[in-house]
């Protein structure tokens, strides 16, 4: 029979689903073992099938398929490669592709579509490992990156490292996030600050309304979180009873 290669997608658009599905028909070698159409039955269907290739929309309507992928990332102890598709102009993808194994564009084109699977067949017989979870966006390494949508309703990639904090803005019910150039990038609603705290290890949240990056941590006094320049004037930050403990031992204070 030879070898047999296990596709998931996940996709909230039947249509695309089915097209994609019909593409990988030409290809014998590799059989559609599953398709979810909401993240939560993806989660689920990702545990189950084990798949070796992964399609994943980048938007799906409950969070972004990164966010998928990065609260399932530490239950995955098998080789595998996603490949993100989307209907956004290749800008996006160009600057997305450090976050996955690749991309393609709705609709599907033929050609790129066969150089995807000629780059997974190539990277399966080179490399025993083709699972790397630092491409998963919110691995814990300094140039992770992930995105939002802006109010105009276009996506920004942000560097993990760019981040000095995250506030959250009562009046509005959303986190926003500070960055070294000045920058305050507003986040989507229903972004939690315990999934803020997955993107970066050293994201810490010091306060219902805060949560730090501590690489630019320089000191705690009277309770207030000091930080580096950029951000030296900035005295609001201070620390709740609640997460004080969480901090003090992740500064290793004694």
């Amino acid at each position: 029979m030879g070898t047999y290669y296990k596709v998931g997608i996940i996709d909230d658009e039947k249509a695309s689903a089915t097209a994609l599905v019909k593409e990988l028909s030409r290809f014998p070698h590799f059989h559609v073992d599953g398709v979810a159409y909401d993240a939560e039955s993806g989660k689920n269907m990702i545990m189950r099938i084990m798949p070796d290739l992964l399609f994943l929309d980048v938007e799906l309507p409950e969070m972004y398929g990164m966010e998928l992928l990065s609260e399932v990332k530490d239950a995955i102890n098998w080789s595998m490669r996603v490949v993100f598709y989307t209907a956004h102009d290749k800008y996006l993808i160009n600057a997305l592709r450090n976050s996955a194994f690749d991309f393609l564009l709705k609709p599907i084109d033929k050609n790129e579509f066969e150089v995807v699977i000629s780059r997974f067949l190539l990277d399966y017989e080179t490399k025993t490992s083709l699972f790397d979870k630092q491409q998963i966006v919110g691995a814990e390494k300094s140039e992770s990156s992930f995105m939002v949508v802006l109010p105009t309703g276009e996506m920004k990639m942000i560097k993990s490292s760019d981040v000095g904090f995250f506030r959250y803005v009562s009046d509005r019910k959303l986190w926003e996030a500070v960055l070294v150039t000045g920058e305050v990038v507003p986040l989507r609603r229903n972004i939690s600050a315990g999934f803020l705290c997955t993107y970066n290890r050293n994201y810490i949240q010091v306060h219902q309304s805060y949560i730090i990056n501590l690489d630019f941590l320089v000191m705690i006094h009277d309770n207030t979180c000091v930080l580096c320049p950029p951000f030296e004037n900035i005295k609001e930050i201070t620390i709740s009873r609640k997460y004080k403990k969480n901090l003090t031992d992740k500064f290793c204070i004694f």
